[in-house]
């Protein structure tokens, strides 16, 4: 049994890269706080974090590095260039269960933390929770043995499928998803603007990534709405160096509202009215982020920007098959590429349109549909409080 006095400790962790991880890491311990587990949080940033924080820049700054990563990534992140990155990670790690060695568990929601942190930390279980529709894997997937020791917890029955029938994991649970609004409490202060933007249907919000984003594709397409449509737009850049070129879209006497800190986005879009907003961005975690919002009888008019990875080729899939938008703005050089990859994940060449930034307007964004949660899903705190009794028995 666990020693006496011993109060419950989970570690919860993510390196730096992208900002949707470090965001659904702290959903994940606001959670774990209300069941009154306390929480650590660690953000490793070696050297090798910084490395591979640049690239993921460099991706969400460059359509074309986008749409080939699209096609590699999953090569890419099992190579052995990621080698040094996941040494550093299994480091950084095993420096924190030193200082916490009652831990009763480590989750995270980035599948390379997940991964380094089997077998560094003790015999404690170790949770990946991941906001992508099926995570890093495919059908194809080489697992290994470490990747093999983690329990997932998963949100929708594709995923499940993947991971029990395909991929033969024993250790898979079939959660609701885990709300990223939970990191965030609700913003007050200098918000009128964000409100005066939710009463007006003549607004588009642009959550771009923790990364960034393209700006020869984002700048044209906030000029096109605007000049097409009318419409301004309040961005989300996530980082300075993409607040800087928006000037160019500024300079061009295009009204736009950046902001560095999401978490305005994530704690004031439940107040979005049902039907009149816009919402261009990643099909990243924010497909996660739409099923959930719906859930609130939240529909945003959506259009994405090109995916970022196979994982979120897989999300777009998804969220088209579901009946979300499916238009992308992306420059034409890459239709046939982008068209290639969904065709290739199951979508009809019907059911998607990709739209050039210079002519993308109000009336190329779709209305999200009500997704359901899966009948046989269990809350998140659920299933974390009944796996970390069966370990705590055990010890």
């Amino acid at each position: 049994m666990k020693e006496a006095g011993i109060k419950e400790l989970a570690i919860t962790g993510t390196p730096l890269i992208g900002e949707g991880n470090v965001v659904d890491n702290k959903a994940l311990n606001s959670v774990l706080s209300k069941l009154g587990i306390q929480c650590v949080s660690i953000y490793p940033d070696g050297p090798f974090v910084w490395l591979a924080r640049w690239f993921h820049v460099g991706l969400s700054m460059n359509t074309r590095k986008s749409i080939e990563y699209a096609l590699t990534s999953e090569a890419t992140r099992s190579s052995l260039k990621v080698l040094p990155l996941k040494l550093e990670l299994r480091r950084a790690i095993k420096k924190v269960y030193e200082n916490y060695p009652h831990a009763i568990s480590f989750m995270t929601s980035q599948s390379i933390m997940a991964e380094e942190s089997v077998g560094c930390i003790g015999d404690i279980p170790t949770f990946n929770v991941s906001s992508d529709v099926i995570g890093k894997f495919t059908d194809k997937s080489r697992l290994s043995d470490r990747q093999r020791e983690i329990i997932y917890l998963v949100w929708n029955k594709e995923a499940l499928d993947l991971y029990k029938n395909k991929l033969k994991l024993k250790n898979v649970h079939l959660i609701i998803p885990v709300d990223p609004m939970e990191a965030f409490e609700r913003t007050e202060g200098n918000t009128l603007q964000f409100h005066h933007a939710l009463n007006n249907s003549k607004y588009c919000f642009v959550k771009l990534s923790g990364s960034g984003g393209d700006p020869e594709l984002i700048n044209p397409a906030i000029a096109s709405l605007f000049k097409k449509s009318g419409v301004r737009s309040i961005v989300f850049p996530g980082t300075r160096k993409v607040q800087r070129k928006l000037i160019t879209t500024a300079g061009e006497k295009v009204p736009v509202t950046a902001y560095l800190d999401t978490s305005l986005f994530y704690s004031l879009c439940r107040e979005m009215i049902s039907g009149k907003q816009m919402l261009l961005t990643y099909p990243s975690e924010q497909v996660k982020h739409l099923a959930v919002l719906s859930q609130n009888n939240i529909f945003p008019n959506v259009v994405w920007l090109p995916p970022r990875g196979q994982h979120e080729v897989m999300n777009l899939a998804w969220a088209i098959k579901k009946g979300f938008s499916g238009t992308v703005c992306i420059p034409e050089l890459y239709h046939k590429k982008l068209g290639f990859e969904l065709i290739n994940s199951g979508i009809r060449a019907s059911e998607f349109e990709c739209v050039v930034p210079e002519k993308l307007s109000a009336d190329h964004f779709r209305p999200s549909p009500k997704w359901e949660y899966e009948t046989d899903s269990v809350p998140f705190e659920t299933i974390v409080r009944r796996l970390l009794n069966d370990t705590m028995i055990k010890h």
